[in-house]
């Protein structure tokens, strides 16, 4: 009897002193962690923000324990967008929504993060490039000089929306399109005329005529910015799958990270991403292009498989042209040309 206490009051002392062991693991663990709290600038403005990044904050604080905890503000109200790159870079904001390659000029490789007309035919494509491929890895070499980590977050399709049907190439000749970086320049190839208007002016500029169409994410953030009041023809397939909204981070804040809460913070941050982010815009472009259709008159166009080789021919010798820009440029359109076919 006695040998069966001493033997139960053994398991009692480990069973103490693992619980004892575990919790002093982890409150040591924590302690080497100092608590952050974080500001994070959007490129939305609040609706479109809350329903890309609503929840993240609450997942971010849960993963961590509360140990890091993220404010959100919309587009401009903590630095102008134009400057958010060097604010976060310069500590002034913390950390930053952003779409992919709008610094392209400056930073080549984050082009191919815009989007390449044509070239991915799938999600999975788009995401193999980015996290297996080597793309993120040359891309955060890219922002180096800039003092900030990338992260990335979703990816996104990018419509066309017009006030005339697009069935061919021959179409977009003479055409005012809103657009930007490459893009801009794909459209610009095969004729037609572009001009950047912020996101806010957009709807007028459709409604003036100072354009004829324009890009704005897909029928979603399209629909969001009420584009199918003007422009009733919407193509298909959508030129551009795998454009990017990632997350930088200031890189004295990244470093104030244990490589346990690094991990943490960019899973979770990936996690949201794939989970939430982008199903929602997902599902919202869909229920907007069939009310578009449905209630507004906006006709689809599909473009012929013949009109899409056109057009992929186009953005792969734009692509030749800037696989000259640097040797991270050059590397990343390497690794891109195996899914132009």
């Amino acid at each position: 009897m006695t040998k069966k206490k001493n033997l139960w009051f053994m398991v009692r002392i480990i069973g103490i002193v693992t619980l004892f062991s575990i919790f002093l693991y982890g409150t040591l663990w924590a302690a080497e962690q100092p608590k952050l709290k974080l500001r994070l600038q959007a490129h939305l403005p609040a609706h479109q923000m809350q329903r890309t990044l609503g929840t993240l904050p609450e997942r971010v604080r849960e993963a961590t324990k509360g140990m890091i905890e993220i404010s959100l503000f919309p587009v401009g109200s903590l630095v102008p967008h134009t400057e958010i790159l060097e604010a976060v870079g310069e500590g002034v904001v913390d950390m930053a929504l952003y779409p992919e390659g709008w610094k392209y000029k400056d930073i080549s490789v984050s082009v191919i993060g815009q989007g390449i007309p044509f070239v991915f035919h799938n999600w999975d494509e788009a995401r193999k490039y980015m996290f297996k491929d080597g793309y993120l890895e040359l891309l955060r070499q890219g922002y180096e000089k800039y003092n900030v980590y990338i992260i990335p977050h979703e990816p996104f399709a990018v419509g066309l929306m017009t006030k005339r049907p697009i069935k061919r190439v021959e179409d977009l000749k003479g055409i005012k399109l809103r657009a930007y970086g490459f893009f801009a320049e794909f459209l610009n190839k095969v004729g037609a005329s572009t001009v950047v208007i912020p996101g806010g002016e957009l709807y007028t500029a459709l409604a003036t005529g100072v354009v004829d169409g324009a890009h704005w994410g897909d029928a979603g953030p399209m629909y969001e910015l009420k584009f199918h009041e003007v422009c009733k023809y919407y193509m298909k397939p959508e030129p551009i799958i795998g454009s990017w909204n990632n997350i930088m981070i200031n890189k004295k804040v990244w470093e104030k990270l244990t490589p346990e809460y690094k991990k943490i913070l960019e899973e979770t941050i990936i996690k949201h991403g794939e989970q939430e982010g982008f199903p929602s815009t997902r599902e919202l472009s869909k229920r907007a292009l069939e009310d578009m259709t449905r209630n507004w008159g906006v006709q689809v166009v599909e473009l012929p498989q013949t009109e899409i080789t056109k057009m992929r021919k186009v953005a792969s010798d734009l692509l030749t042209e800037w696989e000259k820009k640097d040797p991270l440029t050059s590397k990343a359109v390497i690794l891109l040309k195996e899914y132009i076919r």
